[in-house]
């Protein structure tokens, strides 16, 4: 019988600022226990990486967040539950559409598209540290503006329902901390990698206004990024490199 490690208590809001600011809060005081999922059909102040604006249209996308106790599913790396995280949504998104990829360190990619991210943020409530793993997937919304973005929608032509969705990546994330579990954090950075989208292609990156060519080709347990540049594997951490878009990589 497949483990609930998360999913066994699902809160939904109408309306929230974030669902990692909510849960941050309920998850400290004790309201909610690790595993919880909460989702909302509308997020107003969503976040992504690096403080970036994680823009969601109202109910028609997944934007959800879950409370972690790391080390009650044996996990002692934050970068290996950013991997189970990312191999959990590509599980799911993949069997949706194809051509599916992960974009290092924490993105969705479809046909070169962003389609889904993660943000894991983490607090101490006394002496133990609790992860707060938020999660947007773009589904039936159709329209990005500027945004170099995509949606399940977009891809299928078909209509979801969020919340059904949800379940499917709820039973997905549970499988690979199964995984994780069983066959450990080297097996399921492998599978990351196996993943890793622009992987043994030649392609363009800028770091502190430099732009140069390289070639990924893996990640490391600390979470960096190892790079063929210029006949040398250089390491990367998540924040030092930007990727230039694939019509700008014109190789």
């Amino acid at each position: 019988m497949q483990k609930a490690f998360i999913g066994h208590k699902i809160i939904h809001l109408e309306s929230v600022d974030s669902t990692n600011n909510y849960t941050a809060k309920v998850f400290k005081s004790g309201t909610v226990d690790s595993g919880t999922v909460i989702m909302a059909d509308i997020q107003t102040n969503g976040r992504g990486q690096r403080g970036n604006m994680w823009q969601s249209g109202a109910f028609k996308n997944i934007t959800m967040s879950i409370a972690a106790s790391p080390k009650l599913w044996q996990l002692n790396n934050l970068v290996t539950l950013n991997h189970i995280t990312a191999l959990a949504l590509y599980e799911f998104i993949s069997k949706h559409v194809r051509n599916t990829k992960i974009k290092w360190p924490n993105d969705i990619i479809v046909n070169d598209l962003k389609i889904g991210g993660i943000l894991i943020e983490s607090q101490y409530s006394g002496e133990s540290l609790q992860s707060i793993i938020g999660i947007g997937i773009n589904v039936n919304q159709s329209i990005f503006n500027q945004l170099k973005a995509t949606s399940l929608f977009n891809e299928t032509g078909k209509h979801f329902e969020p919340k059904h969705l949800v379940f499917e990546f709820i039973n997905a994330f549970n499988k690979t901390v199964d995984r994780f579990q069983q066959k450990g954090a080297s097996y399921i950075l492998n599978q990351y990698n196996d993943l890793l989208w622009l992987k043994e292609k030649q392609s363009r990156f800028e770091s502190e206004g430099y732009v140069f060519k390289g070639v990924i080709k893996e990640t490391d347990l600390n979470g960096n990024l190892r790079m063929l540049v210029e006949d040398q594997i250089k390491s990367f951490r998540n924040g030092e490199i930007s990727y230039l878009h694939s019509e700008d990589n014109l190789l």
